[in-house]
């Protein structure tokens, strides 16, 4: 058996919750996950390392897997973890209240407003699910995100921070990194 899977984020909730059915029916228990996020505070700078430590519910597959509410937690242990073996690596990181929505052109200043009111920092469009369905399922989901784009909501522009994302760590970087954590979880 498998001692982890590093898995990266599909686009959306389904896709993803899909291919996490299909690997748990390998024997997984403890899955790495990272992929990209946009920010919903433009002072947060392109690629910083996020753990999200609660969801927004603007998706419809985590309804499938607990029961209804605005909110889900991730599990404080996982996250715990996480940050242990981030901070025994010195890698910087902040933790934050995401906003996972399936519906990627209708993150719109008015809801994004809203998002930011209820504490949000970042936007996703897996996390909720992956938290509902690790809890469903008894597994352990070690999440980070890195940075991308920004939604400007006084300007309703898009800004893909193409630049400052060049000059950035690459994917592989986060992958080498999600390498790390599975060597260190024990």
């Amino acid at each position: 058996m498998q001692k982890f899977t590093i898995a990266g984020a599909d686009l959306g909730a389904p896709a993803l919750i899909g291919r996490l059915e299909e690997l748990m029916s390998g024997g997984i228990e403890n899955v790495i996950l990272f992929g990209t996020c946009g920010v919903l505070d433009k002072n947060i700078d392109a690629h910083q390392l996020i753990i999200p430590t609660s969801a927004i519910r603007d998706e419809g597959t985590s309804f499938h897997y607990v029961p209804a509410s605005n909110e889900i937690q991730m599990n404080p242990n996982s996250v715990a973890k996480l940050t242990m073996i981030l901070d025994e690596l010195n890698v910087g990181y902040m933790t934050a209240k995401t906003w996972t929505t399936d519906a990627i052109f209708r993150e719109t200043p008015e809801k994004a407003k809203e998002r930011i009111a209820m504490g949000c920092s970042v936007v996703d469009m897996e996390a909720s699910a992956v938290a509902a369905w690790a809890r469903y399922r008894h597994k352990n989901v070690y999440q980070f995100f890195y940075t991308a784009d920004h939604l400007n909501i006084e300007t309703g522009v898009w800004d893909r921070r193409s630049d400052e994302r060049a000059q950035a760590p690459s994917v592989y970087d986060f992958f080498e990194l999600a390498l790390e954590i599975g060597i260190r979880l024990k």
